[in-house]
This record gives C-alpha cells, sequence and structure tokens, in this order.
C-alpha cells in the first residue's frame, strides 16, 4: 500500500501575471512583474524544485511581445521547468513565436498526464473550446485511458458566484462535461483568469481555480472589484493511486498596495 500511495511528483500553477512592456509596468497600482517575482521566489519547499510549473494564462497584460521578452527573461531565471498556455489578455501566435519555452500540450509525470486546452479565443474575454481543441482532447484522452489525467486551460468551466466573471465561463462547458464524463481517468482541471483561489466539484471532478501573481478578484462580487489579498500560487500534489492533494499560497509581505480606484482594464 505504502508504494501505491507514494508520491509522484509536485506541480505548481501560477496564473494572471499580466506582465506590461517593461519591468517598471504597474496595473492596479501593482507592479505584476515584481510580483511576480515575489511569488516565484516564495513558492513552497525551496530546496525541492517541483517537476512542473503550470503557467494558465494572462502572463501578458495587453498582448505586448515586450511582456513575453520580459517572461522569458524572469523564467531563465528560475530552476522550474514549466509548461503554459494563452489566456484572453495573450496573443496566442505571439507567444508561440517569441516564447523561448514552446507550446506544450501533454505533460507526462510517471502514470498521470497533464494535457493544457485553449479556451481563450481571439478578441474576446469569454471562454470557448474550438471544436477541434474538443476533438483533440478527445483523442488524447483516449490514448491516456489507463492514466490519471489532469486537465489545465484559463477559463473556468463552472459558475463562482462572481456575477460577472460567471459571464466569462468557458460557453461551451455542457460539450466538455459530456466529453469528460466518458473518461473516469480525469481527476481534476485547474484554471485562471479569476484572480482568485475557488475550488468545487463538477461532473465528478475537481475543479479549481490559481490566484493571480498579481492581485485578486473580491470574492462574491457582481461587478469589477479588487480584494485585498496579496499575490498568490497554487500547489498540486499527486500520487501513485489517482488521488491528489492541492491548496493555496500567498506571499505575506509582498510590500504593494492594490489601486481600488481600478474599475477595470
Amino acid at each position: 500500500m505504502q508504494h501505491t500511495n507514494r508520491h509522484i511528483a509536485r506541480i505548481l500553477q501560477i496564473s494572471d501575471s499580466h506582465l506590461g512592456p517593461g519591468r517598471d509596468f504597474k496595473l492596479a497600482g501593482i507592479n505584476t512583474c515584481q510580483s511576480l517575482g515575489q511569488v516565484l521566489s516564495a513558492l513552497p519547499d525551496p530546496d525541492v524544485v517541483p517537476e512542473l510549473l503550470a503557467v494558465t494564462g494572462d502572463i501578458a497584460g495587453d498582448g505586448d511581445e515586450g511582456a513575453y521578452h520580459l517572461f522569458n527573461e524572469v523564467m531563465a531565471e528560475q530552476p522550474r521547468p514549466f509548461a503554459w498556455l494563452p489566456g484572453n489578455h495573450d496573443d496566442f501566435p505571439l507567444m508561440r513565436k517569441v516564447l523561448h519555452q514552446s507550446f506544450r500540450r501533454v505533460i507526462e509525470l510517471d502514470n498521470w498526464v497533464a494535457i493544457f486546452l485553449v479556451s481563450a479565443q481571439s478578441g474576446e474575454v469569454a471562454g470557448q473550446l474550438a471544436d477541434a481543441e474538443l476533438a483533440e482532447l478527445a483523442g488524447l484522452l483516449h490514448r491516456c485511458r489507463d492514466r490519471h489525467v489532469l486537465l489545465f486551460m484559463h477559463h473556468m468551466p463552472v459558475e463562482i458566484s462572481c456575477l460577472w466573471l460567471d459571464k466569462h465561463r468557458v460557453a461551451n462547458h455542457r460539450q466538455l462535461a459530456d466529453l469528460v464524463a466518458g473518461f473516469p481517468g480525469v481527476k481534476a482541471l485547474f484554471a485562471g483568469h479569476v484572480h482568485q483561489a475557488f475550488s468545487t466539484s463538477w461532473q465528478g471532478i475537481g475543479v479549481h481555480s490559481a490566484p493571480s501573481t498579481c492581485f485578486q478578484f473580491a470574492p462574491g462580487s457582481d461587478g469589477f472589484e479588487l480584494a485585498e489579498q496579496p499575490p498568490g500560487y497554487r500547489w498540486i500534489d499527486l500520487y501513485a493511486d489517482g488521488h491528489l492533494k492541492t491548496g493555496e499560497g500567498f506571499v505575506a509581505g509582498a510590500g504593494q498596495q492594490v489601486d481600488h480606484r481600478c474599475s477595470g482594464y
């Protein structure tokens, strides 16, 4: 039993860094490059390099090429292997051209598989999984029937009781639900976009969001509202028998103050 339940891997999820064209860029009063660096420096167990750092979109605040060059610089200083996917503020074609790390669809971790999905649509805030994206996911799930599977995407497929953010959930979430229902190996889905830590059960799997590395949105808000919580991340521990543990962490004493006069971006 000890072998069955052995710890396989630790994944650390970061999201929604909203980098600008330079290191002095600020959004809602937060220097987003500085806050990203603070989160990366504060990740748990500094002496243990996690098997994967999952970056779930909105790397850039406005799809600026300079933001992706800056991300390259920041990640070059990190010992952690990473994979990324685009968010609604990103420019996916530009990312594929500029980022030093190519887009990786599948990451294998022993008897686990992490699948990275694209829910961002060009020019749209809300999420949608293209037909081709769903078809590719179906093929991957068929091939991974004997593995434990995690799904990563930018947008949430579920409502989180924030009226303004719930409008952005994956529009064809029912198609995704029907697809996932046929594959009991899918254990959990991890997303970003909502700038807050949230967890629920959906279609028999856990759905979790990561806090932003810059600033958080107020839980339960009807409209755009910023919270006082500091930058954060999510950790995910995987075990050989198919179960996982997850939680969130925040950078205490980050030293930056969010500007509540910000009414959107």
